[in-house]
């Protein structure tokens, strides 16, 4: 009896900590999301024209090309984050890169929600509100997984080089890396909706 209940009393610990560590996660994507509005309301020229070239290619690439080489660019975009934090997590050194990921995430959504907004109005919100918004928030809770997973193992290699554990648990590397197989499939299936919203929703909009 007293086992079982030591056993529940750990569980409700791990879900806790599992917890915060996903609202610290969102905070901080959250804030650079904000930051990255505030970023493009400021209307700096440079960054507005970057923005601008870089939409309007992307638009033109989705419209000339069939619909699996546009879910293979969708694809290799919502999986640069992830990859970053998958690498970092097997680094002693990645801890800060795994916890700026979901605050750089958040200014890229944030300028580029906004640039739509500013630039479009009310058909950009739309436009956002369709096409992007459903298959960024896949990725965004996919990110925020990723980074809790990568952040126990950096702290893992972190301890371990720091003589505090032996060596690294049997076949944890493996693990990590077969887990992080697996958060890949949201990825995959966030490009696909990206590009099917693409396709039925596209052509309401003037600037497409």
């Amino acid at each position: 009896m007293l086992k079982k209940s030591v056993v529940i009393k750990r569980k409700k610990m791990n879900i806790s900590n599992a917890n915060f560590k996903n609202l610290i996660f969102f905070s901080l994507f959250f804030s650079g999301l904000i930051i990255g509005v505030l970023t493009i309301k400021s209307q700096e020229s440079t960054l507005n024209n970057l923005l601008t070239d870089f939409f309007n290619s992307y638009i033109k690439e989705c419209k000339n090309e069939g619909f699996l080489g546009c879910f293979f660019d969708a694809l290799f975009i919502f999986s640069l984050t992830p990859f970053l934090t998958f690498v970092s997590g097997l680094s002693a050194v990645g801890l800060p890169i795994i916890i700026a990921t979901p605050a750089i995430m958040g200014a890229l959504t944030g300028m580029a929600t906004g640039f739509l907004f500013f630039n479009f109005s009310l058909q950009g919100l739309c436009y956002s509100a369709l096409i992007v918004v459903p298959a960024v928030s896949i990725v965004i809770a996919t990110l925020i997984k990723c980074c809790s997973e990568a952040i126990i193992m950096s702290i893992d290699i972190i301890t371990c080089i720091g003589g505090y554990q032996n060596n690294l648990k049997q076949n944890i590397i493996k693990e990590y890396c077969l887990r992080f197989l697996v958060l890949f499939v949201p990825i995959i299936i966030s490009a696909l909706l990206n590009v099917i919203c693409f396709k039925l929703f596209g052509n309401l909009f003037s600037f497409v």
